[in-house]
Order: C-alpha cells, then structure tokens, then sequence
C-alpha cells in the first residue's frame, strides 16, 4: 500500500557529546533523514539547554514540519520534553502523563492520522529510568494500545531498557510483534537498544537503519532509529482473522483450504 518513514531520536535538548548547544545540527539530521513521521525526546532545555530558546519552534521552522509539542516540564525554568514531527498534520492528538510523584516526569504522545486511506495512531514515549517506572508507564500503554485494535499502531521513543525481549515488555510486544533491536545509545560506541520502534501487526519493516552520519556521531548521545515500514495486506487480513469469532475463523479458513489446488493434488 505504500512506504511510510519514521524515525526516533533522543536530541538530549540539542547538546551534543562535544557539549555544543547546536540545534541546527540537529534540523540538519532531520531533513537527512527525511522521514514521513520522527518522534522526538528530550526536546527543549530545563537543567540545560539554552534557557528560553524555543527548541519546539526552532525544528518547525527549519525543518517545516508540522510539530506535536508533549512538555513535561513546562514552567519559568523549563520548557522540555517530547515532540511528533509531521510531514502531514495530525487529524487529532491527546497527551498522556505517565508521571508519578517525587520521580522525573514523563509522557507519551498520541497522534491520530491516515496513512494511504488507513487509520493510524503514532505514539512517541519516553520511559522511566528505574525498572519500577517501566513496568507502571507499561502498563498505561499497553491499556491505551489496546483501545486502538481498529487502527495501525507505531509506537516510538526511548525505552530505558536493554532488552527488549525481557519479560517486562512481554505484554506490549503481544499487541505489536515487530519491533527494532539496533543499538543506539551511547553515540561513541552504541551497544544499547534503548530507541526503539514498535508496529502492530497490519505493518512491517522494509529496512531498519540506525543514522550514522558525520552530524548524528555528534549531535546527540543517541543516534536516531530509521526504519521504513509499509503497509502489508497480509499481516492485515491475519489480524482480521484474530478478531473474529472461533467459528468464523473456522469457515474463513475452510474456504481457503477447499480453494487451494495442493487440496486436489493430494486427495
């Protein structure tokens, strides 16, 4: 049906690992990247950064994207958080605190779209640092996904975690089966997946890339995940056929097989 690109990269407020404040080194990695749809995280500055220089603003402008804001510290001393950048404007879009008292805050946006004629929803989330934190924020996304079954899902964002297969993402890896493992973190020598991409089961990878770039080796301590995904009617029709009741996955499939020409070969 259609290619869609998407990117996650952790910005670290703009502040590279030579301790530059160099936003425009970050647009330039992102009009590099081209993609469809890039979550961002750690976006804005707080305890550093530029103070009031408008990180959010900045990338609208150089880029032309159509930018998401999901602050979780938004104050006199902080503008700072995470951002969904859009070639196409969202239809709609809904913030969610994933935050718990005396910890840092944390958040997950939402975004509502279409995607060659098909509902979308794209996630962007940044996760807590202690397992505790994860395993809540969790499940609060594992909840919201599941109200989603009727739309493709792409879930993005710095996940704290090297292991994607631990048991603690379990439930989240049963609604969206694909998922990237690439090592992105630390940016002067990755061995860590904490960046990750997740897809429901009407997608699938057609590449995944990490972006390596003379910019990305120092713009950040993360370098951005970039797969391309595409829409597959396969993996569709086979998530059609989870939904439905026993006996009505019982006929689909009788049908098919009374179909099929090996039937008639090996009668």
């Amino acid at each position: 049906m259609g290619r869609l690109r998407v990117a996650s990269y952790n910005v670290h407020s703009c502040i590279g690992i030579d301790r530059r404040f160099a936003p425009e080194r970050i647009a330039e990695a992102l009009l590099d990247i081209d993609a469809n749809v890039v979550a961002l995280q750690e976006l804005g500055w707080h305890h550093r950064g530029l103070s009031n220089f408008d990180q959010f603003a900045y990338l609208e402008k150089m880029t032309g994207y159509h930018v998401i804001q999901g602050p979780t510290k938004f104050h006199a001393r902080a503008h700072y958080g995470n951002a969904i950048l859009m070639r196409e404007a969202a239809h709609t879009h809904q913030l969610m605190d994933l935050s718990w008292p005396l910890h840092i805050p944390r958040g997950c946006i939402l975004a509502h779209t279409h995607w060659k004629g098909e509902p979308l929803v794209v996630i962007n989330v940044h996760l807590g640092l202690t397992p505790w934190d994860r395993r809540r924020q969790l499940k609060q996304l594992v909840h919201e996904i599941q109200s989603h079954r009727n739309s493709h899902v792409v879930l993005m964002g710095d996940f704290n975690n090297w292991k994607p297969a631990s048991v603690m993402f379990k439930p989240l890896s049963q609604l969206l089966p694909e998922c990237t493992d690439q090592p992105t973190f630390h940016t002067r020598k990755a061995h860590a997946p904490l960046d990750r991409i997740y897809l429901s089961p009407g997608l699938r990878f057609d590449t995944i890339k990490v972006w390596h770039t003379p910019i990305t080796a120092k713009a950040s301590d993360h370098l951005p995940s970039w797969p391309i995904s595409a829409f597959s009617p396969k993996m569709k029709e086979a998530s059609r056929l989870c939904a439905l009741p026993l006996r009505s996955v019982s006929n689909t499939v009788g049908e098919i097989s009374r179909a099929w020409p090996w039937r008639q070969r090996y009668r």
